[in-house]
């Protein structure tokens, strides 16, 4: 397998890649530094969860243990389902997302960001802005014809799409 990549892509979004994992990335605030923090963090993150992958693959029980804090976030998002069939795997690229946004403002202020990994968006918006920071999100069907936007504000307790 090869190594972890990442560039630079135009409108100053920053894409890793690592296997199955596809991240772009966009930050409003003290980037360089948040993205110096997501390219480090990312280093680690495919290697973390193949060690444990044979587990995440397993139907969700109350007796399952996890060391990675990536891996302990996929089964803390899927427990309330372990009464029908559910693995881990389910919560896999939210739970990347966030690790990678988590880094990034341990590292960093920043008034927006925003990790997606292939369609599963971990948001941040300050509170601490005026005006008050906002994500416009554009619905699209699958003819890609506009089907509506939301808003998400800051003071909305939204955090992932």
């Amino acid at each position: 397998m090869n190594g972890p990549k990442s560039n630079l892509l135009s409108g100053g979004r920053l894409h890793l890649q690592h296997g199955p994992i596809d991240l772009i990335i966009g930050a409003e605030g003290a980037r360089d530094t948040a993205f110096q923090a997501a390219h480090t963090r990312f280093q680690t993150i495919l290697e973390e969860l193949v060690r444990e992958l044979p587990r995440l693959r397993r139907p969700m029980s109350a007796q399952a243990r996890f060391k990675g804090v990536v891996a302990q976030r996929m089964a803390a998002a899927v427990q309330p389902f372990a009464d029908v069939f559910v693995t881990p795997m389910a919560a896999v690229a939210g739970a990347v997302a966030e690790e990678i946004l988590n880094a990034m403002l341990n590292a960093a202020p920043l008034q927006r960001a925003y990790v997606n990994n292939g369609g599963d968006i971990a948001l941040h918006l300050s509170r601490e802005v005026r005006p008050q920071a906002q994500f416009e999100l554009v619905i699209s069907g699958l003819d890609g014809h506009g089907l509506g936007t939301i808003s998400i504000d800051s003071d909305a307790p939204v955090r992932g799409i």
